[in-house]
């Protein structure tokens, strides 16, 4: 078995960088990826309020923070660090325990000219809230030609998600608010999708995730908890994350193998890889500041996982913060990059080059 794999991985190579040198030269040149200026995706956790004390999350810690009025969440994006914003990720925290959410929406739909998708992260629990907020946000964004996607958190079926999400009825309230907006989802959002978290703890029953979700015909997708200091999880690390149950790691590892098989996707490639060799073989959008990170409190930061906060926007203009720490953004990637799972989309050909070195060496060691 092992010896096909490692064929796999060869062809698997050699194809990539057959296709890379067959696009020709446009290819070669955008893998030359420059620092930006200007971001094009914000990483929005819009609150610290969350009714969840998730097993991967210590936000429990976090949650009499103040978070931003829209009226400073409107100042800070008509920085012109925003202009070319054309995509920001709301999440949190629970987006919807947030009172002025729809005022939030309001903000960013004028505040930044370019913006085309808004992609929602929600624990799905306050369905009806979920449901009137959407119901106002949704033609909001019709009006300025924004698309309104939104992802509900589902870990597992049942006990599981309520034991994962550390809350009891986690999953009946999801599982209504999944089925509410798939009866009437053009009133409410453009795409509905789930998100799911594997950990040493419902990775044993992620196919029932996948049973549930070909029943209602939603798409899942699936990442992997991780040390996240915007959240401040550390202390949780060995309860949570599959590297500390091999027995977990290893049913990770296939759960993604197979997930690439079945769909082809690079990511899971890449994490299947990750899982195997705790090494990362793609870049992260963050590494070329193409995505800023706001948290709820105005701090800016390059990314939303391992970035110190670099500044106030409320004090300083976000442009200067963002542009200001170049030095602290090449420590970040020499430091906490190639072991970060976050983000983690198609291999690059760093890494496919990395990939293939390494898959040499272990062949010579067994050979």
């Amino acid at each position: 078995m092992r010896g096909k794999r490692t064929g796999y991985y060869l062809r698997y190579i050699k194809n990539r960088i057959r296709n890379i040198l067959w696009q020709g030269k446009r290819t070669v040149k955008e893998q030359k990826r420059v620092v930006r200026r200007y971001p094009t995706t914000i990483q929005l956790p819009i609150t610290y309020k969350c009714n969840f004390d998730c097993i991967m999350c210590g936000m429990h810690h976090m949650v009499t923070r103040k978070d931003l009025t829209a009226k400073e969440l409107f100042d800070i994006l008509c920085d012109p660090l925003f202009q070319k914003v054309e995509y920001i990720g709301v999440n949190g925290g629970e987006p919807f325990i947030k009172p002025d959410i729809v005022e939030c929406f309001e903000a960013m739909l004028q505040a930044c000219p370019n913006l085309k998708t808004f992609g929602v992260i929600s624990n799905g629990f306050f369905t009806q809230k979920i449901l009137d907020v959407l119901s106002q946000v949704k033609p909001l964004c019709e009006k300025k030609g924004v698309t309104l996607n939104l992802a509900l958190s589902v870990d597992g079926v049942g006990k599981i998600q309520d034991m994962h999400r550390g809350r009891e009825g986690a999953f009946e309230h999801v599982n209504e608010t999944v089925d509410k907006i798939l009866q009437e989802q053009k009133k409410y959002v453009d795409g509905l999708s789930v998100i799911c978290t594997l950990t040493r703890h419902n990775i044993f029953y992620v196919n029932e995730v996948e049973a549930w979700g070909n029943e209602k015909k939603i798409d899942i997708s699936y990442n992997i908890a991780t040390v996240n200091v915007r959240i401040e999880n550390e202390d949780r690390e060995a309860d949570f994350s599959v590297f500390s149950d091999e027995q977990a790691r290893m049913l990770a590892q296939e759960f993604f193998y197979s997930k690439y098989i079945q769909t082809g996707e690079e990511k899971y490639f890449g994490l299947f890889l990750y899982l195997r060799d705790r090494k990362r073989y793609a870049p992260c959008p963050c590494q070329y500041n193409e995505w800023v990170t706001l948290t709820p409190d105005s701090q800016i930061g390059y990314c939303a996982t391992h970035s110190r906060n670099l500044g106030s926007a409320l004090e300083t203009s976000a442009y200067e913060i963002f542009n200001g720490n170049l030095d602290y953004l090449e420590e970040l990637k020499k430091d906490y990059c190639k072991s970060c799972s976050h983000y983690l989309y198609e291999l690059s050909a760093e890494g496919l080059k990395q990939l293939a070195e390494d898959q040499r060496k272990n062949i010579f060691v067994r050979g």
